[in-house]
């Protein structure tokens, strides 16, 4: 008896046959992008895979800049396969410079069939005298504890102490540190001397760098490589403490910028309907402090970031927020017992745009986004 196929399974041999045809016709392609060290690096298709997201159809080009080990970038060079050549200020072109799986690197509407990319590495303002991934290391050395599993980051020399607290201090980058500074926005912080010079971690977000500081490690490591992911299954500095028996507090804004397991958190919201949640993290904070400071205590002040979105950076509604966020952590300061360490950090800075009702973003591979201010304080 002869054996029959069915009409559908005719079909569908039919159409895997074409997609391994399509497949097999697909043209291979190769780029060459230079490191920053001057080396040089294949770029396939097969290298573009992993930074992709579902549903995309092309990935920003500043994602594989970054795996690439570029952490400022000044402008870029391309030239494609018919010698046209495209150099731009990366600050310019950074949120619209694609990179497709058939090879083209998109800008605006024009696409090239890109052969060479050479991107030029950004300078600092001052040397990187600490990442954002040593500061848990260095809370966890203080309090006579390993860092968590994982940590890529080191820990600065600090003495034993008995409590660690971590001011977060959202958007306050370091460039806007430096202008706050000139402006006199900032006497209480500006009493605790100069900041080590910072480097936060890319996507320059609130959730990558949140994951970065509690773990001690890159976003490689972690897993929070890009936006929109707020938790992540690596141990942080949270479940070491917690793990040694130690208290941990947080208190944070309106909701969880991340996810705070193994700590005792309050939400602290706009109670009073100001438009701000600061006066509200700060009045948390001091509650938590007349109990009793804790072992460890996370408080995380939003309005610099807030009021930079809104209204840009350097606008009055911006300024008043990084002046009220000043006067918070002097009230702070003041209130703690001794032998505490104080570490107080950012987690990316902010730039001006016009993107609909924004004037002021960030998550590019820029001083005014990456750079932030690190203080480290032994009481």
């Amino acid at each position: 008896m002869a054996f029959r196929q069915k009409p559908g399974r005719r079909l569908w041999i039919g159409l895997l046959l074409a997609i391994f045809l399509i497949a097999g016709c697909t043209p291979a392609w190769e780029a060459t992008l230079m490191r920053p060290d001057g080396s040089l690096q294949t770029v396939t298709r097969d290298t573009l895979l992993p930074l992709f997201d579902e549903e995309m159809d092309a990935t920003p080009v500043e994602r594989l800049l970054y795996v690439a080990g570029y952490e400022l970038v000044a402008s870029i060079y391309l030239e494609d396969t018919q010698g046209q050549t495209v150099e731009a200020e990366w600050d310019a072109v950074a949120d619209s410079m694609m990179w497709e799986l058939d090879g083209k690197i998109t800008l605006g509407d024009t696409a090239y069939h890109v052969a060479t990319v050479h991107p030029h590495a950004g300078t600092p303002l001052e040397p990187v005298a600490m990442h954002i991934t040593d500061v848990a290391p260095t809370a966890a050395a203080a309090l006579g504890l390993p860092s968590p599993a994982g940590a890529t980051g080191q820990a600065r020399d600090v003495g034993p102490a008995q409590h660690v607290l971590l001011l977060f201090l959202d958007a306050f980058g370091y460039i806007r540190y430096t202008e706050a500074l000139a402006d006199g926005l900032i006497p209480n912080l500006s009493a605790l001397g100069e900041p080590l010079p910072g480097m936060t971690t890319y996507v320059p977000a609130t959730a990558i760098a949140s994951a970065s500081v509690l773990t001690g490690a890159t976003p490689d490591v972690h897993g929070v490589r890009w936006r929109g992911l707020r938790k992540t299954d690596a141990e942080t500095l949270f479940d070491v403490a917690s793990e040694a028996g130690l208290q941990v507090k947080a208190v944070e804004g309106e909701a969880l910028a991340f996810e705070m397991r193994n700590a005792d958190y309050t939400l602290s919201g706009d109670r009073d309907g100001n438009g701000s949640t600061d006066d509200n993290v700060l009045a948390n904070a001091l509650a938590v402090l007349d109990a009793g400071m804790p072992d460890l205590f996370w408080v995380h002040f939003h309005g610099i970031d807030d009021a930079g979105h809104t209204y840009g950076p350097g606008a009055p509604e911006e300024q008043a927020a990084i002046r009220e966020v000043d006067a918070a952590v002097g009230t702070i300061l003041a209130q703690l017992p001794t032998d505490t360490l104080v570490v107080i950090f950012a987690d990316h800075g902010m730039h001006a745009v016009q993107e609909g009702e924004r004037l002021g973003n960030h998550g590019h591979l820029i001083p005014r986004d990456m750079l932030i201010p690190i203080w480290v304080i032994e009481r």
